[in-house]
């Protein structure tokens, strides 16, 4: 029976896992490569074809040259050149489509056989609803581009983002949930009870500075020094003006947004510090003290790519690599937070 419902519905799950993984990549790759405003119109269901004669080619060029960023910036840019950036764009949304199905097909199959316990019901609404969300947001970002800017707004870009990482965070807590409430894998942690506090805490962090992250990309703050740890021979950048203390200084000042995601990191790391010593607190004898120590060499490759990026100029692969690795951190204090709650959880019961 056990197998049977990974075949079906854990296989799924995972499947739409990789799937998400691979679009936030793609759609990074599509940001580092200034691909995203090659199509200037969303069409749901036409939008799937893809450009294969002369002038169809030319059709969505000459959509392309009406917009600021080729006037401005890419005016001088080939057909060929164009064709580079327009597959991107319309990879990633062809990936989304391809998304799309793959929830909504196993979805009514499974349903339609009952085959999914109710007690996931609840996620996967969530995760269909924000499936469907997330291809508005993605229109609305991509026009913010469209009309007097050569980019898209940051907070559009942080948004979908952000919407991206919490529908990845839905799909894997429904995937672990499915694997403890079977037994398929131990429910037991190497973190104590007072330590699922602390991992919320630390996960809640990791996923604003994901989050933030959009920023530095959306206004281009990483490409201003390319000095670390100081900011061209000072301490501090220059931050102070007369809108320091206005809320959206924080997202829009170039100099302010860099100095936060740098000194968010070390925040990050001294309290990636505390947590590995209250693991050594605990007995090390458990199978997911790995967690913790693959989470440390992730922590660790982040900040040395990110270091590695600012002295580079940001090189695509660095950029891409980056972005990956905080895919991996973000599922590791996850995973490290739902088996501390669930063993803190079962420990509770158990005393009742």
């Amino acid at each position: 029976m056990i197998l049977n419902k990974i075949n079906l519905f854990s296989l799924w799950l995972m499947t739409l896992l990789v799937c998400v993984i691979s679009i936030i990549l793609i759609g990074g790759y599509t940001r580092i490569s200034d691909s995203g405003l090659s199509i200037t119109e969303w069409e749901p269901i036409s939008g799937i074809l893809f450009p294969l004669t002369s002038s169809a080619w030319n059709q969505e060029f000459d959509k392309y040259k009406l917009i600021d960023e080729f006037k401005l910036i890419n005016s001088a840019m080939t057909l060929q050149e164009f064709k580079l950036i327009y597959f991107w764009e319309w990879f990633h949304r062809a990936f989304a489509r391809l998304i799309g199905a793959i929830y909504i097909i196993p979805f009514v199959y499974l349903a339609y056989h009952q085959k999914i316990e109710k007690k996931y019901s609840k996620n996967l609404f969530i995760i269909g609803l924000l499936l469907i969300t997330q291809a508005f947001i993605g229109w609305y970002m991509v026009k913010s581009g469209l009309v007097n800017r050569v980019d898209v707004s940051q907070y559009r870009l942080a948004l979908h983002l952000t919407t991206a990482f919490i529908i990845l965070g839905f799909i894997f807590h429904t995937l672990l949930s499915f694997y403890l409430d079977n037994k398929l894998i131990s429910n037991r942690s190497i973190f104590s009870n007072n330590s699922s506090k602390l991992l919320l805490i630390f996960f809640i962090l990791i996923f604003f500075q994901i989050s933030y992250g959009a920023f530095v990309s959306g206004t281009h703050s990483g490409l201003l020094y390319n000095t670390w740890p100081l900011y061209d021979g000072y301490l501090i950048p220059n931050i102070l003006n007369n809108n320091f203390f206005k809320i959206n200084y924080l997202f829009e000042n170039s100099n302010l947004i860099i100095f936060i995601h740098r000194s968010f990191a070390i925040l990050l790391f001294i309290l990636l510090i505390f947590l590995n010593y209250k693991t050594l607190l605990n007995k090390l004898n458990n199978k997911y003290l790995s967690l913790i120590i693959l989470f440390n060499i992730s922590f660790i490759l982040q900040a040395a790519l990110g270091i590695a990026m600012t002295y580079l100029n940001i090189p695509w692969y660095l950029a891409l690599l980056h972005q990956g690795n905080s895919i991996i951190m973000f599922l590791l204090v996850f995973a490290m937070y739902l088996l501390s709650a669930k063993s803190s959880l079962n420990e509770t019961q158990g005393r009742l």
